[in-house]
């Protein structure tokens, strides 16, 4: 049976680390909070002789020197790949990392696979998974199925990965163009807590919810785009047939039939391509832009749910699979797809390992809400903390998935409105500028 290292409060307040023997993670859990023991930390034991031996057990009152966001990027990247070791030159080509242009660059702007793709892969590895077929031959099978060059040269690197002993996600964190950072942390998660084949699913749903929202903003702006396209074609056409009729009359007037104004709007187009593809790709961008986000009103909320949805399931999961609590702090932190929020929480992982309470410690960040801290603390007294997490995860997926679809509608009503107004310009400008000096004339005459 595993052993699992716990660490207890007292009902006098004193703090005791311990171990225990038993066949799941519930049962010590059980144990413990029938003595009368609130407990902070569980998890498997990381050294059978010495269980405690990685934490430096400091008093829970030492202060912790919290490092920056730029110090937490540079330590806690989850793109970091081991250096390559010997091996033969087949190995070598698939050990290490890429570059910079490769990864935050071209890949970007040409390298990314669609997310139909992805939902497909993940959706298919976790059902082969749960069936019992072993992971490289799962792999090998949907190489061989892929459509898209790209990922199948990259499912099939995957597949020699696992062949050679080392875990998936090491393969995929040599291609962020392709997995994104929420994606690697989750598979990593499931990786470390036992559950690889839940993990997939986690993010086959995920990227479902992501592919419907897309899909819901793009059926909501496309009769506003089309409204949009065939008014600059009306116009141009307009202005042709005017000008074989009654050459020399003054046509219809478009901002965005205007050569001058696309020498202005071009370069402003591309440049948001570039920040959306390549600008968002840096860790210190991402951060700063999610710091930005965070602050509208009604879309920073919304974003923020989503994150900590992500985070709960993340966090419940591994838990539950005994991984230790500072482990699945970060590992959770990674996964919540939020720059901003975990550079909050990164920081202060360190007070666990000090015998801070989890929810004192989800305290010091600022960026869990009342509820979230409430539902943490009656899991923690419980010791039921998976639960409560997975609860909460539930309701803010679904409040984040009724903000998404009310924030499509209203950009699809805005950009309606802004297009009507645009072609509401367009005729009063024909309309003034042809026949307001006539009118002005007959009135005056009169």
């Amino acid at each position: 049976m595993p052993t699992f290292e716990y660490q207890v409060q007292k009902p006098d307040g004193t703090i005791e680390n311990g171990t225990a023997i038993s066949s799941s993670l519930d049962s010590v859990v059980s144990d413990l909070a029938g003595k009368g023991l609130q407990v902070l930390r569980i998890g498997l034991a990381t050294n059978a002789n010495d269980p405690l031996s990685q934490y430096s057990k400091p008093s829970a009152s030492t202060p912790v020197e919290k490092p920056s966001a730029q110090q937490v990027y540079a330590a806690s990247n989850p793109y970091d790949v081991a250096s390559p070791t010997e091996g033969s030159k087949s190995e070598e080509a698939i050990l290490g990392q890429r570059s910079y242009v490769a990864t935050s660059v071209v890949g970007p702007l040409v390298g990314q696979v669609p997310l139909t793709v992805l939902a497909f892969f993940f959706r298919q590895s976790s059902t082969m998974l749960k069936a019992g077929v072993p992971i490289v031959q799962s792999l090998n099978t949907l190489a061989k199925q892929a459509k898209n060059a790209k990922f199948q040269a990259v499912v099939t690197e995957l597949a020699q990965h696992v062949e050679a002993g080392r875990p998936i996600s090491y393969g995929m964190q040599r291609y962020p163009e392709v997995f994104s950072s929420i994606i690697l942390s989750m598979v990593r998660a499931g990786e470390e807590g036992g559950f690889l084949d839940s993990a997939l699913e986690s993010v086959a749903d995920y990227l479902d919810s992501d592919i419907k929202i897309r899909n819901l903003y793009r059926r909501v702006t496309f009769y506003p785009k089309l409204e949009l396209g065939f008014s600059i074609i009306i116009v141009i056409a307009t202005n042709l047939i005017l000008g074989v009729v009654k050459p020399g009359a003054k046509g219809l007037e478009s901002p965005l039939t205007n050569p001058i104004t696309w020498v202005f709007l071009t370069p402003l187009i591309i440049g948001i391509f570039l920040f959306l593809r390549v600008g968002l790709a840096n860790p210190r961008v991402k951060y700063n832009w999610d710091l930005f986000v965070s602050c509208i009103p009604f879309v920073g909320t919304t974003f923020r749910q989503l994150a900590m949805a992500r985070f709960g399931r993340a966090f419940g999961a591994l838990y539950h699979g005994g991984v230790p609590m500072t482990r699945a702090l970060v590992l959770s932190a990674d996964a919540c797809g939020n720059e901003y929020l975990r550079a909050r929480i990164h920081p202060v992982a360190g007070r666990l390992e000090q015998g801070v309470g989890i929810t004192d410690t989800l305290i010091e960040t600022g960026a869990f809400s009342p509820i979230v801290l409430d539902m943490v603390s009656t899991g923690e007294r419980t010791g039921n903390l998976d639960h409560m997490l997975n609860k909460m995860s539930d309701f803010y997926s679904q409040e984040a998935e009724t903000r998404s679809t009310q924030l499509g509608y209203v950009i699809g009503v805005l950009i309606g409105l802004a297009v009507a107004i645009y072609i509401g310009y367009v005729v009063i400008t024909f309309w003034t500028t042809n026949y307001g000096p006539q009118i002005t004339n007959a009135v005056e005459n009169t």
